[in-house]
């Protein structure tokens, strides 16, 4: 089986996961009011943007450190 290496121009294909998982966090631990809100609190944040950046490897990290992080930026 082929090994995909991520890259800058394939990273955005593991985001969505990642986005719906923190912003069902978002809305069960009651820091947004729905999920439309916490999606949207999602891709504004910071977290999102480093997302975004293969470099940086935030997209490597866990549901849990993601989320504590996207608290501190709220």
């Amino acid at each position: 089986m082929k090994q995909i290496k991520i890259n800058q121009d394939n990273v955005y294909l593991l985001l969505p996961n990642k986005v719906a998982q923190l912003a069902n966090r978002l809305v069960e631990n009651g820091v947004a009011s729905d999920e439309v809100l916490a999606i949207r609190m999602v891709y504004n944040s910071s977290v999102y943007a480093k997302l975004e950046i293969e470099r940086t490897k935030y997209w490597w990290l866990g549901l849990n450190a993601l989320y504590e992080e996207l608290l501190e930026t709220l």
